[in-house]
């Protein structure tokens, strides 16, 4: 989570190091302690030949029996493809660098499309980046960033280079733009008009699918996130648990060496649906919307009609046209609500006015978090809160540290 007073003195909502890095899909059964623990520290490695390592500890620890075949050859293929990534590591130094820029504002967001969809032109429309714009294919070869100003937060935008169809999968640019999807906060698919945007977001959609990426949120769902400030292990529950209790949650996270986190847990969910967001077993899904770039062209209202029968219905469309100008202004609207962000204000008991920059938190957070968020010692000692907003019955209504904030309210902090 950010607080964007200052230099962004707090944590994004979003970043990938507060989450795991090792995904795979299907759901383990049994594993030993010692299988855990392999687990554990492949998951704690970023290094991907160290990540190799262990994977195949942790294979070596899982029993051969037909309940685990799927597990097993979705290890070996997870090694399969790190070992693809150290040896383009290898064979690329110097080249194009697949690592993102350094995260600023309240969230980051990659521009994805094939070539000449409009992502460096839609960049600098929106940002004052001023990206190589030209006709021939393939002109971004490296991220670009630019800051998107929305209300009173920022976005940062990333042009990733263009996915392209030709490549076989998980070479070249396409693994490394890919790879870039997968550790953004969120994803803006940019299609272009005037020609079968159709053809191209399925294009696009099933290249995301193919490296584990979704466009579309399961109902049920638990999300897992390593946060700054937390002890121990805290749920919150939006939904129903099945067949198990909230301490069952706590002892199966607790037993993959796993605290400082806030389990979140969403619909009717079972013991083995945690374990999966444990293990991230789950194919990674990721917010997104879709620009329909250069909605001036002669076709663009037809393609939009059909377009919205391909998108996922929780997936915006956002209809624009760089060249007029027309649908710019509602970019930033449909991040914030695809990202399920809300803006929280802090005020001091001594003060009369709140904060005039906010943190961005996501929606479901409570207030406890946002003081973890602003000092440690600060949500360990919280008493109670004073609340201004839509969250609250009436304006300063004392609540506990576990009341759920809305967009726009400001928090007042009780120690004692």
């Amino acid at each position: 989570m950010q607080n964007l007073r200052g230099r962004n003195r707090h944590k994004n909502p979003y970043r990938p190091s507060e989450s795991f890095s090792l995904r795979l899909r299907s759901m383990p059964a049994n594993l030993t302690a010692e299988a855990k623990s392999f687990w554990m520290k492949a998951s704690a490695t970023r290094d991907p030949e160290e990540k190799i390592k262990a994977l195949e500890e942790f294979l070596s620890a899982v029993p051969k029996h037909k309940g685990n075949e799927r597990l097993r050859a979705q290890v070996k293929r997870k090694i399969a493809a790190l070992r693809l990534e150290v040896k383009e590591r290898r064979r690329s130094s110097g080249g194009v660098r697949s690592n993102l820029p350094s995260r600023e504002g309240a969230a980051q967001i990659v521009l994805l499309g094939l070539t000449n969809s409009g992502k460096s032109s839609l960049l600098s429309s929106l940002t004052s980046a001023r990206p190589t714009v030209a006709d021939y294919p393939y002109t971004t070869q490296k991220p670009t960033p630019g800051m998107l100003s929305f209300m009173d937060i920022q976005f940062q935008l990333v042009e990733a280079p263009a996915i392209n169809p030709n490549l076989t999968q998980g070479s070249g640019l396409n693994s490394q733009t890919l790879n870039l999807a997968k550790q953004t906060d969120g994803l803006a698919i940019v299609l272009d008009m005037s020609r079968d945007p159709c053809r191209d977001f399925i294009l696009i959609k099933g290249e995301l699918e193919r490296f584990g990426i979704s466009l579309e949120r399961r109902k049920s769902r638990v999300e897992i996130i390593r946060r700054k400030g937390i002890s121990g292990v805290q749920i919150h529950l939006s939904g129903n648990l099945r067949g198990c209790s909230l301490s069952d949650v706590e002892r199966l996270v607790r037993s993959y060496g796993l605290t400082g986190v806030a389990v979140r847990i969403w619909g009717d969910v079972g013991i083995d649906d945690v374990e999966e967001a444990v293990l991230e077993s789950t194919t990674t899904y990721k917010p997104s919307i879709v620009i329909a770039n250069k909605m001036d062209s002669p076709n663009a209202a037809e393609n939009l009609v059909k377009l919205r029968s391909y998108v996922p219905g929780d997936v915006p469309i956002a209809p624009v046209s760089c060249r007029t100008g027309t649908g710019l202004d509602e970019i930033g609207l449909s991040i914030f609500q695809a990202l399920e962000l809300i803006r929280v204000y802090t005020k001091d008991p001594n003060e009369k006015e709140p904060s005039t920059e906010p943190i961005v938190v996501r929606k479901g957070t409570v207030a406890s978090e946002v003081a973890g968020q602003i000092h440690t010692d600060l949500q360990r000692n919280l008493k109670y809160v004073k609340v201004w907003g839509s969250s609250c019955k009436y304006p300063g209504e004392r609540v506990g540290p576990t009341h759920i904030l809305q967009d726009g309210d400001i928090v007042e902090f009780h120690t004692q």
